[in-house]
């Protein structure tokens, strides 16, 4: 995307851009709504794509055909000390599609603008950026994820130390990414509700020593998900494809019945999925209230999958992230 990015610049503004930045969107495997209360989550980087071309201009402003991104570029920029820049941003991404491409936006801002930043400070300095750009006090995964994400793999993230390590995706199971046709800005929705929420829930303790969690459903939510997370690497390392289906759906449950982050519409594409064969397990993806519904399915069932699914459906790959060396 970089050479698309690099062109729309030229068309827009005139002359070369001084920098070009580009960075991967991300599928969550599981591990909802854990990562700003500490627990473990499993990211993965995926095949689609913003990158971002730009350079110094009389005011902080973007050109893109799909949205406006001023805001974010100008948060990166400003946490990097950068004077005001203009920039134009491409991408086979699509907007609000549960696959984070407001994090991607940013990363390839901070890979543009400071290529020299080890991918744990850009993830950093870029969740931070995006809570100052939207208002929602979002977590670390995404930025990690779009940073240090690497091909063939998925990131296992300890949210409360930023330890991680990369795990193995195997070749025979396929991600398929499906468009519940609902796509909400979270300062439209209660996320920041439930994650204050979650943090009443915790009151402070380590969610990974929490064994009860009483009759709270958030707490419950947040204990059995961090569960899944690790369970799920076991069966990845073992090869056990039928159980990772299994915990799928049921992080999808948990998010739905305890957490309260999932609608109608989400839940239908759920069960639409999960009664065509060859899917393992299906689950609403990212915050919430809208967006998109990850699929595991069967490789080579992947085809007709996509042909009996009645929504529109983006297969993905892991990828490499923005800096990965």
């Amino acid at each position: 995307m970089k050479a698309e990015a690099e062109a729309l610049f030229r068309r827009t503004y005139g002359g070369r851009p001084q920098w070009v930045g580009e960075a991967p969107g991300r599928i969550n495997l599981i591990g909802e709504h854990v990562d700003y209360a500490g627990g473990f989550v499993l990211p993965c980087a995926v095949d689609r794509r913003i990158a971002v071309a730009g350079g110094r201009g009389p005011r902080w402003e973007t050109h893109s055909e799909a949205g406006d991104g001023t805001a974010y570029v100008r948060a990166v920029g400003q946490l990097l000390g950068r004077p005001a820049q203009r920039a134009a941003i491409a991408a086979n991404l699509p907007a609000g599609s549960g696959l984070s491409s407001s994090a991607a936006l940013l990363v390839a801002t901070a890979a543009g603008l400071d290529p020299g930043l080890s991918g744990e400070a850009a993830a950093l300095l870029c969740q931070k950026a995006e809570t100052a750009a939207s208002g929602v006090r979002v977590g670390v995964m995404d930025q990690f994820a779009s940073a240090l994400g690497a091909a063939g793999h998925a990131l296992l993230l300890n949210c409360g130390t930023l330890a991680y390590e990369l795990v193995p995706f195997p070749d025979d199971l396929a991600l398929a990414v499906l468009d519940s046709g609902i796509h909400r800005s979270l300062e439209g929705t209660p996320y920041n509700q439930r994650r204050a929420e979650a943090e009443a829930a915790l009151a402070g303790r380590n969610l990974l020593d929490i064994e009860d969690w009483g009759d709270d459903p958030r707490l419950r939510h947040m204990v059995t998900e961090t569960r899944r997370v690790l369970e799920f690497v076991d069966c990845l390392r073992a090869g056990d494809n039928h159980r990772l289906g299994e915990l799928v759906s049921e992080s999808h449950r948990s998010l739905r019945y305890d957490f309260e982050v999932s609608s109608p519409e989400l839940d239908a594409v759920v069960s639409a999925a999960e009664a065509i064969p060859g899917c393992l397990g299906a689950r609403m993806m990212g915050a919430g209230f809208g967006g998109s519904v990850l699929a595991l399915v069967e490789a080579r069932a992947a085809a007709p999958f996509m042909a009996s699914i009645r929504v529109p459906v983006i297969l993905c790959s892991p990828a490499d992230g923005a800096f990965r060396a």
